[in-house]
């Protein structure tokens, strides 16, 4: 496509419905972690550049610029696939922090068009026009000043989609890429849509893919015609989001993920989470149980970090291991069918909401302990928080057993020395094990903050020193630029 902007006029259909008054923009940044490096570092634009680490590791790709795309490269890529492709390419392994606060950059420039600003993904957001064109001017002249405004100030190319919805918007985008503007007219959504392939739509992945074409569906427009009968027969009720979609329905709002804080001129607020999710995938796969118990206490640590950074608590907690199946693909196939494939998760949910790492950590490795044990490497383990609600602070407690509490002799012996035991839960006195570890969670996050989440380690996740890279924001994980 070419990166100039463009906007799709299409010849007005026959009996279209009214141009509808929202405005949806979809910023997307054109190969953002491939950009996020050539912003920071300058000297290499306009270089071919991979992202996802250095070739002789088993990692994968994870972004890629447009001219090493151009020789076959894709994320999801191995690397070393990649530079035997593209042998010319630089490889790096990736910036976290500079990509968060690129992404919060680019965010504030959005919201200083409209409030409603929603971050969809890593790289890609959602922006609300619906009652700021008076002000802001049309929408396709709004979208190229973002375009320009965010290329100028932060330094990331941007494709940009406008559609009456969300839906119509990312599509916009698709045509837009790379670095263009693409814009949907309001009454012409469904001649748009007629001839656009129906992997293009959101929800259709490679498996509703094959699925549709033993319908004869292959285009969005076949899809409109389909019955909803049928749709909701063979794929539930994504099947009727889906027909909506090739339909160019979509009445999804843009919800505001930040908001620019009273008195704190590009300061950003983020909305609360709905829930947590914590993965990590092991390279190479693990077949100790302790590093496998060591990843997840970690996730935790993350996982618990960032839920009190929001001031909430999680009413649920799930936990899911994958192991490596080296059966046959028929013989796995059967096996997910009778629930004895290789991924298993347990949720249970707390006796009362929690966010201290010590009660999280307690029961994720009872989940864990819980699941099935295989014969098989540890390929993935990942940690989910649900439930999430507002925490007022906690209440100490008066009172401690000294055995249960202390744990072992406490250092002070079986029974404990009066100032042990505690009378009251804050003062001088320590209070139960759940306020000194509440009080433990304050002083670390506290360090945390000031010198890198890295430079602070729990004894459970220290064994992942002997086979992970540490840094001053965490482990270098399998994927190091999305480390959070």
């Amino acid at each position: 496509m070419s990166a100039s902007p463009s906007s799709i006029d299409l010849d007005r259909a026959p009996g279209a419905s009214p141009p509808s008054p929202r405005r949806i923009l979809h910023l997307d940044v054109d190969a953002f972690l491939a950009s996020v490096e050539q912003a920071v570092h300058p000297e290499l634009r306009g270089r071919p550049l991979v992202i996802g680490g250095l070739p002789d590791e088993r990692n994968l790709v994870m972004s890629c610029t447009y001219d090493v795309r151009a020789r076959g490269v894709r994320p999801g890529m191995l690397l070393a696939e990649a530079a035997r492709r593209c042998p010319e390419a630089l490889f790096r392994r990736g910036d976290a922090q500079a990509a968060n606060r690129l992404r919060r950059a680019v965010a504030r420039v959005a919201l200083r068009t409209s409030p409603l600003v929603e971050e969809a993904s890593i790289d890609d957001f959602f922006v609300d026009l619906t009652g700021c064109t008076r002000l802001c001017g049309p929408a396709f002249a709004t979208a190229e000043r973002l375009r320009a405004q965010v290329r100028a100030e932060v330094g990331l190319p941007l494709s940009v989609g406008v559609g009456t919805n969300r839906t119509l918007a990312r599509l916009a985008g698709m045509l837009a890429k790379p670095g263009g503007v693409a814009e949907v007219l309001p009454g012409y959504e469904r001649h748009f849509l007629r001839a656009l392939p129906v992997h293009y739509l959101p929800g259709v992945g490679r498996t509703t893919r094959r699925l549709f074409e033993q319908f004869a569906v292959r285009t969005a427009g076949d899809l409109a015609q389909a019955s909803r009968e049928v749709l909701f027969a063979s794929f539930g009720s994504a099947g009727l989001v889906l027909h909506d979609r090739a339909r160019g329905i979509d009445p999804d709002p843009v919800e505001a993920t930040y908001e620019l804080c009273d008195g704190d001129e590009g300061l950003l607020r983020v909305r609360m989470p709905r829930s947590i999710q914590r993965v990590s995938t092991f390279e190479p796969e693990e077949g100790r149980r302790e590093r496998v118990e060591a990843m997840l206490c970690y996730l935790v640590e993350r996982a618990g970090h960032r839920l009190r950074s929001h001031g909430l608590r999680a009413g649920s907690a799930e936990v899911s291991v994958t192991y490596v199946d080296t059966r046959p693909p028929a013989v796995r196939r059967r096996a997910r069918a009778a629930g004895e494939g290789g991924h298993h998760r347990r949720r249970r949910a707390f006796e009362h909401p929690e966010n201290a790492t010590d009660a999280l950590w307690s029961h994720a490795r009872a989940l864990l302990r819980s699941l099935p044990r295989r014969r098989a490497l540890t390929r993935r383990i990942g940690l989910s928080l649900f439930g999430l609600s507002p925490g007022a602070g906690w209440q100490g407690s008066l009172f401690s057993a000294p055995r249960s509490d202390l744990g072992g002799d406490g250092g002070g012996g079986a029974r404990g020395s009066r100032r042990d035991r505690g009378v009251g839960g804050g003062g001088g006195a320590r209070g139960s094990r759940r306020d000194r570890h509440r009080r433990l969670d304050r002083a670390l996050d506290d360090l945390r903050g000031r010198l890198g989440f890295g430079r602070v380690l729990r004894g459970g996740s220290f064994p992942l020193t002997e086979t992970c890279e540490l840094e001053a924001d965490g482990f270098r994980l399998r994927t190091p630029s999305l480390n959070q």
